[in-house]
């Protein structure tokens, strides 16, 4: 079998940015008419789609861009506090190590990405994309399956959120959803990905068990 080329996600699959995230939430939130977001509560969006936490919290689509990029900004300056989760550092090495390509695709800003990679000298990857956006994320893999000229049937996309399981099927290609990630156990299971891992190591389980 023809060895598998792994596509990672970065926030909340490789960068431990949970609670990054909600304290940006909370801190953004009074803008919005939302009043402070509980742990409890926090949890309980964790456990919903992207789309219906925006009809929960009734704000409008048009606004959806505007508070994207309000998020992004904010993230921006504080992504140096990041650090990558538990495993991460041993995983990667591993996959170099059985010569494994990786690269990185991510909704932060390329500059951001790689000041984290360095930062942390994790420098497993073939190369980076970032796009400062998260909408649209199938259209991204497609245009870098392109650029790179990846072989769709060995490529595998890593995520830790229910819409980068929808995106990878979309492209159809393989997914490995992270538990540890946004999005929990429960929710990712609904959307059937290929894949469950509950660990960075299991990942490379995964790998073995596929020949």
């Amino acid at each position: 079998m023809k060895k598998p080329y792994l596509l990672f996600d970065f926030d909340g699959t490789i960068a431990n940015s949970i609670d990054l995230l909600y304290q940006i939430m909370n801190q953004l939130a009074p803008d919005y008419g939302i009043e402070h977001i509980s742990e409890e509560d926090f949890m309980v969006i964790r456990n919903m789609s992207a789309a219906s936490v925006i009809r929960l919290a009734g704000i409008p689509l048009y606004k959806i861009p505007f508070i994207i990029g309000r998020v992004l900004k904010v993230y921006k300056k504080r992504v140096h506090e990041l650090e990558p989760y538990p495993g991460i550092f041993a995983m990667l090495r591993s996959l170099r190590e059985n010569r494994i390509g990786m690269a990185l695709l991510s909704s932060n800003s390329r500059n951001n990405v790689v000041q984290f990679l360095d930062r942390h000298k994790l420098h497993y990857f073939d190369w980076i994309e970032g796009t400062s956006g998260v909408l649209d994320k199938q259209d991204r893999i497609r245009r870098q399956i392109r650029k790179h000229k990846l072989d769709p049937a060995s490529l595998i996309y890593i995520g830790d959120e229910s819409r980068d399981v929808e995106a990878a099927k979309a492209c159809g290609i393989k997914v490995i959803s992270v538990t540890w990630g946004f999005h929990p156990q429960r929710l990712l299971e609904r959307y059937n990905p290929d894949f469950l891992a509950d660990r960075p190591e299991q990942i490379l389980e995964i790998l073995e068990d596929m020949g």
